[in-house]
């Protein structure tokens, strides 16, 4: 009778046990992760999402994305001659141009960057991209603009004179109707942060959305554990990862002078120009990564450093508290500095 009751309590525990983990099972197979991958802007996107419920199709979530991704493009590319800044930038009043609700967050923050750079980050530098061959309009060209096509095209580079923006009204004014912008250099970031708001939208709170290597990262990855970032070699020839990140919630981006230039009797240009100077730059500084609160800011901010260069740059790094990773190129060594904010990052 003792070893019936002991069998009843053993069967009872293995049943608890089994239901205990039917549970767990069934908890977990709630959920599942994907990766979604595409290319946008000229360049790739890979999507990496954890923690969908099953009861939301990834066929939804990609329509979803696409929908982003081809708003951010009729808004902000320069490449698309129906977009609205190209029509912005065809308009021939001074103003006022009536923008859209996503320009005006766009411009404020290149506003913002403009002003704390002391104009290093200028979206009024159309022109000069133009003139040294790395815009829209222009493949690249070995001619070397004179002194005196930089001087004219310098005319039209001053963002915080040339324009001004009623951001209650939703309205653009230029100070000069030939005024152009370009916003190759804050606009992918924008883009980014645009899907994370989708994802969000959706339910989704667990993501890294990358495009072209500008990166925006939520919650956590499949290990339940911060999202761990590679940043690239300036060398590409060594192909290696020159640091590695432990973040969460915060958007990255980098920027570099090592992939898109062209040489000249010997020189090499970059195609970050300096809207200052109205040159490319010719620092040591090959490389800049940016750790921000979101993808848009880092992605401005990570041109605004790279223009200004390491010198200057850890400095404003410093001040307002940037994380940011200055690569440069010493006596053919490349060294890295990094800010205080990033140190703190970096994963050991």
């Amino acid at each position: 009778m003792i070893q019936y009751f002991r069998n009843i309590k053993i069967i009872k525990n293995i049943l608890f046990l089994i239901l205990a983990l039917t549970f767990v099972s069934c908890s977990e197979s709630k959920y599942y992760n994907a990766e979604l991958k595409g290319n946008t802007m000229g360049t790739y996107y890979v999507i990496n999402i954890v923690d969908i419920p099953k009861n939301l199709e990834l066929k939804k979530i990609k329509l979803e994305i696409e929908k982003s991704l081809t708003l951010t493009n009729k808004i902000l590319s320069n490449w698309d001659k129906n977009s609205e800044i190209s029509k912005l930038n065809d308009a021939k009043n001074v103003g006022p141009i009536k923008i859209s609700n996503q320009l005006k967050e766009v411009l404020k923050q290149a506003n913002f960057i403009n002003y704390k750079s002391d104009g290093y980050f200028d979206i009024t530098a159309d022109p000069l991209i133009e003139l040294w061959g790395f815009g829209y309009k222009k493949k690249k060209t070995n001619k070397i603009p004179t002194k005196s096509e930089i001087n004219n095209a310098l005319l039209l580079v001053n963002q915080k004179e040339l324009i001004k923006i009623n951001y209650t009204k939703n309205e653009f004014y230029k100070k000069n109707k030939n005024l152009k912008l370009n916003l190759s250099a804050i606009g992918k970031g924008y883009g980014i942060d645009l899907i994370g708001k989708t994802l969000e939208s959706l339910g989704l709170k667990n993501y890294l959305i990358n495009i072209g290597g500008d990166l925006l990262v939520k919650g956590y990855n499949k290990n339940k554990e911060n999202w761990k970032i590679g940043i690239e070699n300036p060398n590409l020839k060594e192909k290696l990862v020159k640091e590695i990140i432990n973040v969460s919630n915060k958007g990255i981006a980098s920027s570099g002078d090592y992939k898109n230039f062209y040489v000249s009797n010997g020189k090499q240009y970059s195609h970050i120009i300096n809207p200052i100077s109205g040159k490319p730059i010719s620092h040591q500084t090959k490389s800049v990564t940016v750790v921000s609160q979101n993808a848009t800011d880092a992605d401005g901010w990570a041109t605004a450093l790279l223009v200004m260069g390491r010198k200057k740059g850890i400095k404003l790094a410093e001040d307002t508290k940037k994380a940011v990773l200055f690569i440069e190129d010493v006596d053919g060594k490349l060294l890295k500095f990094k800010s205080s904010e990033f140190k703190k990052l970096v994963k050991e």
